[in-house]
């Protein structure tokens, strides 16, 4: 694409603006040469016309007519050729009023230049532009593809787009969360449109999003391989997206996706591996000291952590929406259970999450539900007996979700003696009941 301000700049032809509207300089898809009246019928639009007037009458209504004609028509410019030896030796002060009240730009062409240089020119500057794009693609092509291959390669793609295309982007995963970002403005472009993403979760890769607005251009594309969604990918332009751009966005999609499936088997695996360990802790103790290690090699404090007891939904993708809204709280959620209950412990929480929760116990359709007091992982029996008891008794009021403080003595008899204690407690005198 070039504009008419890159005609200007052709030093053979020696073109000088007479007018020029406001605004950005006019897009010129062709030059062409015509003496017609009205040559609108053989436009397609955005043209530089060339003309030396000579069918034109020296006419205010005259001009005022063409360039109306012109405007309509789409003409980028009018360029209109004067001298000695030609119809008009200057511009026409009505011409320049006629242009300035249509908003057409006017170029003066010398007397010794040749329209159909002007045509030659125009098109060499044309096929320049469309090869410099083509070779544009092509090096940023090399240079996304190198990226991919680098130890952090989310990241580095995402760098190269904003460091040549000038994309604010953002990576989340296939639980929307950020797993890079170009600037933290990408993410506060996107935060209207959590919730769509979210709805769209279940669709797997048969979607996208495109919106054009007022100031820039949005983009959202699913990532994944096999039908599987493994991240979200979203590009927010400060323009028009083109073909390149949007050729260039359809290769990092897919180098995205490969790199998201291998980290998605990793995460998956490392998700059972939590849920084995968690479930092996409740059924023995001694296994404490073996989970604490694995919590202490990552990033979640699980110092802060709450149990969630909830009623098993019908459809599992129902409990993997609930999860990514649950995450919002805390910090990461391990799942277990069996039958029509099910355990969701929540790690690395802030109080209050009662208030938050209980629209998405609502909305999920997970109640009766129980959640317990803050504890550290170490006292997760003690937390699950509470959440357990806590859905009981939410299940008897016939509401959707309590928490431990809601349940009036349980707290005072979950406070007597050491742990030790409540556990034999538990064992001697409410073992029967529990068999």
């Amino acid at each position: 694409m070039i504009r008419l301000h890159d005609v200007f700049r052709i030093p053979e032809l020696g073109l000088t603006p007479v007018h020029t509207p406001r605004g950005a300089s006019p897009e010129i898809r062709w030059a062409h040469v015509t003496e017609l009246v009205d040559p609108s019928p053989w436009l397609l639009g955005k043209e530089l016309l060339l003309t030396t007037g000579i069918s034109l009458v020296d006419d205010p209504a005259a001009w005022d007519a063409y360039c109306m004609r012109l405007k309509d028509a789409g003409v980028a410019a009018l360029g209109l050729s004067t001298g000695p030896s030609l119809p008009h030796h200057a511009i026409p002060d009505e011409l320049v009023a006629a242009t300035e009240r249509h908003g057409l730009a006017l170029v003066h062409v010398p007397h010794d230049t040749l329209m159909q240089s002007v045509v030659q020119e125009v098109s060499n500057a044309l096929h320049k532009a469309q090869n410099q794009d083509l070779m544009r693609s092509l090096s940023l092509q090399r240079q996304l593809s190198e990226a991919a291959s680098s130890p952090d390669g989310v990241q580095r793609i995402i760098d190269v787009l904003a460091q040549v295309l000038r994309y604010q982007v953002v990576v989340l995963d296939d639980r929307l969360r950020t797993l890079a970002r170009s600037d933290s403005g990408a993410e506060e472009r996107i935060e209207p449109i959590r919730g769509q993403l979210k709805s769209r979760l279940r669709d797997g890769l048969r979607w996208s999003i495109s919106e054009g607005g007022e100031h820039d251009s949005l983009v959202v594309l699913p990532l994944g391989t096999a039908g599987r969604l493994s991240g979200i990918l979203t590009v927010v332009s400060p323009e028009r997206i083109t073909v390149h751009g949007r050729a260039t966005l359809g290769l990092v999609a897919s180098l995205l996706g490969i790199l998201l499936e291998r980290r998605y088997a990793s995460q998956n695996h490392r998700r059972v591996l939590e849920t084995q360990l968690l479930d092996r802790l409740l059924d023995d103790r001694t296994t404490l000291p073996e989970v604490l290690r694995y919590f202490a090699g990552t990033e979640i404090d699980v110092t802060r952590t709450h149990v969630l007891c909830t009623s098993a939904p019908e459809d599992q993708a129902v409990l993997d929406g609930f999860i990514i809204e649950a995450l919002e709280l805390c910090q990461e959620v391990i799942l277990t259970g069996t039958g029509d209950e099910r355990l969701l412990l929540l790690l690395g929480t802030e109080d209050p999450v009662i208030q938050r929760l209980e629209p998405l116990i609502v909305s999920a359709g997970l109640g009766p539900a129980g959640l317990s007091e803050r504890r550290g992982i170490e006292e997760i029996h003690e937390s699950v007996a509470q959440a357990r008891f806590v859905r009981s008794v939410a299940a008897s009021r016939d509401v959707p979700i309590l928490e431990r403080i809601d349940t009036g003595g349980y707290r005072a008899l979950m406070m007597i003696g050491t742990a030790e204690i409540r556990h034999q407690f538990a064992d001697t005198v409410l073992g029967p009941i529990d068999e």
